[in-house]
This record gives structure tokens, sequence and C-alpha cells, in this order.
């Protein structure tokens, strides 16, 4: 598919790039720069109960669909090659949708490869029961940075709850004990609990409740380079993505609501907790009702990677805002090994000092 003019290069015709240091589109070749223009434009929550009018890219694309893992990529032209994020070689072509709401909002790299590569090199090094030559073997096999798409939610919750009080309170209770063969007769203070009902009300406003919405990333490395910050959000450009690739959301609207709702509900229930009167409290029931709901999908920045030790492979992934690391490592069993016998060797220590003092 042709590329749009806006990312050609006036000085040699080649393709522009955006380039995270510069947050600007840059030539590889003859390094001319092309400014992006930053609109000072409010960022718009979209009612979730109305029909969405944001439909599709807005600008030419291909869809590229992996047939192992699900995910489904959008870039300017044909991607060859392996599924980033599973590895899978089974990855074809197919229209791209035009039902997608478009993303509004996006936030730019501002970590580069170059960068990314550095952080992953430091992150390798370091770990304790990681293999020693890890960081000399581990070869990087593939590093791409990817737009990753995302729900936010806003929402007001009123929460009702129930649950019984407890409130502490002492009581001296006798007992008998042996001292030189006669019985004496002891007093004692008891800990008990007297329980009463209680109930109350809250109400809490939740801003950008932040939902993964990709199908092919890792939800335990993703949430694990959280957080990033929304409030460097910009107006959805196709200059941004000038280099890099974005995925198609796999998790739908309704289905991200339905996470969002799940960690809404979580603090709430947390925080009623603590609104509960008493020194302890039992059988606690909270139920939240949700009003204002509106929603933004956006664009986030990770770059994906992967590298091989020992003929296997790894995923790793760099917040492309942030620059924080998350990822997989091989374990070495020996470290393992060292560490348990040394614990067992100074408990064996202690407990033979106490035996012969």
């Amino acid at each position: 598919m042709a590329q749009t003019d806006q990312f050609e290069c006036g000085g040699c015709g080649a393709h522009l790039e955006f380039d995270p240091k510069s947050q600007n589109m840059k030539c590889e070749f003859c390094q001319s720069e092309k400014i992006i223009p930053v609109e000072h434009t409010v960022i718009v929550e979209h009612d979730f109960f109305s029909a969405p009018t944001n439909l599709g890219w807005a600008r030419p694309t291909v869809s590229m669909s992996c047939e192992s893992c699900g995910a489904t990529i959008s870039a300017e032209s044909t991607v060859a090659g392996k599924c980033t994020y599973c590895g899978s070689p089974y990855v074809k072509e197919i229209p791209s949708r035009a039902d997608l709401i478009r993303p509004e909002t996006l936030v730019p790299f501002k970590v580069d490869k170059a960068r990314a590569k550095e952080l992953f090199q430091h992150w390798l090094g370091h770990g304790w029961f990681t293999p020693s030559n890890l960081s000399q073997l581990g070869r990087l096999d593939l590093i791409k940075g990817v737009y990753t798409p995302f729900w936010t939610y806003d929402t007001s919750a009123l929460s009702n709850w129930t649950a019984e009080s407890g409130y502490y309170y002492y009581e001296t209770e006798s007992y008998t004990v042996m001292v030189n063969g006669k019985h004496q007769s002891r007093t004692r203070q008891v800990k008990k609990t007297r329980w009463v009902p209680s109930h109350g009300q809250r109400q809490g406003f939740y801003n950008d409740v932040l939902v993964p919405a990709s199908k092919g990333m890792n939800q335990e490395l993703i949430l694990k380079i959280y957080p990033f910050e929304l409030g460097q959000l910009v107006p959805y450009k196709p200059e941004f993505l000038g280099g890099f690739i974005a995925e198609e959301y796999g998790v739908d609207l309704q289905q991200g609501w339905g996470t969002a709702q799940g960690i809404v509900s979580s603090s709430e229930r947390q925080k009623c907790a603590r609104e509960v009167p008493g020194d302890t409290h039992r059988y606690l029931r909270v139920q939240t009702n949700f009003s204002g709901i509106t929603y933004k999908h956006i664009l986030l920045p990770v770059w994906i990677a992967a590298y091989e030790y020992n003929a296997k492979n790894y995923n790793f992934l760099v917040n492309g805002q942030t620059g924080k690391v998350q990822g997989f490592k091989p374990i070495s069993w020996a470290k393992v090994a060292l560490f348990v016998g040394a614990v067992a060797a100074v408990v064996a220590g202690l407990a033979y000092y106490f035996y012969i003092s």
C-alpha cells in the first residue's frame, strides 16, 4: 500500500519515521527532520452508552492477523515475518476493520530502540537466581515498537455496605495452676468481641481506569510495566506511528468495561472496609452502582522483544514512555540449590546453638 505524502522526506525522498528523542519525524539517511505540530485540544471522553462515531484508522493501513495468538496489528505496509507477540510464522493480511473505534489520543514513544536495548542489557544482568552468563549469552532476537491499545474509563461509584462491627472488651477469668505440688488460683484478662450490625454508604469518582485491550501481549507483563503517565496523552496523529506498528484492540469496549468494573469494585470494597466502625469487622457486603460512565480508546508505547538463551526464547517488555523493563528469565537451579543449602545450614547452626545453650 502506498505511503502517505506526509511521511516522505523533503530532502532525499526517503521514508520519514518518528524519532522518540526529538519527538519529530526524522530521515535516517539525510537526518532531515519534520516538526509534528502540537495541537492543544481538549481530550474528549465518550459516553459509554452512545454509539461510537469515530470509526476506522483514518489513514491507509494494512492489517496483519496472527492465526496462532489472534493478535492483529496495523502498519503502513505489509509486515513480513513472524508475529510480533508469539513469534508464529502464520501471519496473514486481512482487510482493515471499518467498525474499529479509532484511537483519538496516544502517548508518543519517549524511549528509542537504542535506549531500549541498553535497558534490556542492564535488566538481563540482574537477578539472584539467573545464570551468571546470561548477560553475555542472552541474544536479542527481535525488538519492535508497538503502540498498544488500551481503554480508559471514568465513572462515579455509589456503594452501600453492610457488615458486623466488632468491639473488643476484656473479662477477668480465673484459672488454676500447679505450683510445688499445690493448686493455686490465678486470674487473667481475656479479650472478647462484641458484634453489632452496621451499615453505610460512600461515593467516589474514578478517573482513567486503565484496561489493556491487547490480545497478543502477555497480560502478566503488561501490568508489571505500569504506570503510564496519562497526563502526556496527545491527539492522535499518523506521524507518531511512522516506523512503528499499532495493534488493533482484541478486547472490545464492553469487555474492557467488565474488567474496569472489577477494578473499581475491588477498590470500593477496600474503601468500604476502612469505613466500618469498631476494632474489627466481619460479613462485609458491598453493592456498587455505576453512573456517568465515559471512555477513551488510547495507544500507549511498548517495546516488545524476545531474546534467546540456551536455544530457548524468553519475552520481555519495555515501557516506551518510562523505560521500565519486565520479562521472563531462565533460572539457575544450581544457584537455587546453593541458596537453599545455605539457608538450611544457617537454620541448623542456630538450632544447634540454642540446643547447647
